[in-house]
């Protein structure tokens, strides 16, 4: 299993501004987001998504974390 170290920001009433955690690159976008609200105790929402923010792209819910370039796995 290859995991991924992915560095999420949060909005600005959250009481956090960054929180980096360890995902799966075999979960689906939707799974990472399900995964993520369960770290951080948030329900998923319709407006919850996945940004890279270097290639100013949003990703797909039904692809694989590791079919996308701009995201590296963790050592």
């Amino acid at each position: 299993m290859s995991t991924l170290q992915v560095r999420i920001k949060f909005p600005p009433d959250y009481p956090v501004i960054y929180k980096t955690l360890r995902l799966d690159s075999s979960l689906t976008v939707q799974e990472a987001i399900a995964a993520i609200g369960q770290a951080i105790n948030v329900n998923p929402a319709p407006d919850i998504g996945l940004y890279l923010p270097d290639a100013k792209k949003q990703l797909q819910e039904n692809q694989l974390l590791s079919s996308f370039d701009g995201l590296t796995t963790a050592n």
